[in-house]
């Protein structure tokens, strides 16, 4: 990592732009941040992963003929940069997977005692006593998203090893009913939600890019009432190896036996949701754990057959993620949501995976792009149905906190756990109506 960045990580240290400092002092951040205002979903014009400009301080440019000139310059060199040498295991992988530039949206604040230090490797954590993330885009002049900074209260960050000698960043992320009906009393020894989502994302995102998004981490895991464990792939973000598929396999069997290991969950517990890159990754998982619930978004059913426009043709030796092949051993209750509008990739792939796995639903949306779909709140509602049918979120919530209950001689009643998702279900409704 360069001077530069390293400089403007200890900026950012030196303000306490973390997860690090206590809940009272966003009041301070929100008085010094004059323009910052919680940010109303419905308004939103655009999806701040797929439109940096709603998200960063950003004038009109004046293209010149040498600006012009360079662009071209950056066309032609990423073309003989994807293309040489012509071996195609390697060609495919310089097209699959396009990580962000590390520490461009975010890198890890690790804490020892007074001292704090910028990890821009997951290595460079080891010792610490504290970890936290730290994002450079909140501290942008014009940022208005302060409700981030409150949902960097509830992410527990830490580092995984996968391998012998490089570990990858994961984060727990605690859903708002967890934090309401657990974390609040001391006396409880469970402080999860009875179901837990393994979240697998894009092969052009990392932790930070993903908490930036429309909807981020948080509101997925508020709106599913479930906590949420996300990770990076080798070579994304802090995670170090190589970026392969290999690796990639790794990296989420790693994550899933931390699941089960130090969480505490059985596999039956699980819920695995995967979108664009990250449904090879759940396909893997699901082809070895019969998990609670496979939620794929915009799926395909290898990179070879994405290339060729052909969901079933025969696939060579060099084709990466063949999910069709893996997914014939998936007996798990599995969703998949596409787009008819994706020109990426194909709603055909999502037909193709529906007809091969046994227990398969298929929600195909009209208006959705490969990008656009994640920010749907139609396919947010029949994720949410999903779950609710073949997994029975709301009624693991009243089991789980009714047997913490007859421990703590505090009952809790059925009654006042619907009353409290109804309330939410009213308030997100009112927010989306604004």
């Amino acid at each position: 990592m360069n001077v530069k960045q390293r400089a403007y990580a200890q900026n950012c240290i030196y303000r306490q732009l973390s997860a690090t400092m206590a809940p009272e002092d966003y009041a301070t951040i929100v008085s010094n941040l004059q323009s910052a205002v919680c940010l109303n979903v419905a308004r939103r014009v655009a999806c701040p992963a797929h439109d940096s400009k709603l998200w960063s301080d950003v004038a009109p440019r004046n293209y010149s003929i040498w600006r012009i000139l360079w662009k071209i310059l950056i066309v032609i060199v990423s073309i003989f940069y994807v293309l040489l040498p012509p071996y195609p295991p390697k060609l495919f992988r310089k097209l699959v997977f396009c990580c962000p530039q590390k520490g461009r949206y975010y890198y890890l604040i690790a804490v020892k005692g007074t001292t704090r230090r910028a990890c821009f490797k997951a290595s460079e954590a080891d010792g610490h006593d504290h970890l936290s993330i730290c994002l450079p885009q909140m501290i942008r002049p014009k940022i208005r998203a302060v409700d981030v900074f409150y949902h960097l209260l509830r992410c527990k960050v830490f580092t995984l090893p996968y391998d012998e000698k490089h570990k990858i960043c994961a984060m727990e992320l605690y859903c708002e009913q967890s934090i309401r009906w657990l974390h609040r009393d001391k006396n409880r020894k469970r402080l999860r939600s009875p179901n837990l989502i393994i979240f697998s994302q894009p092969n052009s995102s990392d932790l930070g890019c993903c908490l930036m998004m429309d909807p981020n981490f948080a509101d997925i895991a508020d709106f599913l009432q479930c906590d949420l464990l996300i990770f990076d792939y080798p070579g994304y973000g802090v995670s170090e190896g190589t970026t392969n598929e290999k690796n990639v396999y790794a990296a989420i069997e790693a994550v899933v036996k931390y699941a089960m290991e130090q969480l505490g969950y059985s596999q039956e517990k699980i819920i695995l949701i995967g979108f664009s890159l990250g449904t090879a990754a759940m396909v893997h998982v699901a082809e070895i754990y019969k998990v609670a619930a496979l939620v794929l978004i915009a799926p395909f059913t290898s990179f070879f057959r994405i290339a060729c426009r052909r969901p079933s043709v025969v696939r060579p030796w060099f084709d990466m993620f063949p999910s069709l092949e893996k997914s014939k051993k998936i007996v798990s209750p599995t969703l998949i949501c596409h787009g008819e509008k994706d020109y990426i990739v194909g709603h055909e792939h999502g037909v193709q995976l529906k007809d091969t796995i046994p227990d398969c639903e298929l929600h195909l949306l009209k208006h959705a792009s490969h990008q656009g779909i994640f920010c749907e709140r139609e396919m947010w509602d029949r994720v949410e149905q999903f779950l609710g049918s073949r997994v029975g979120i709301t009624r693991a919530w009243i089991e789980h906190l009714q047997s913490e209950s007859e421990i703590l001689d505090n009952p809790v009643s059925a009654s006042e756990v619907r009353m409290s998702r109804e309330r939410s279900a009213v308030i997100k409704m009112e927010q989306g109506s604004n």
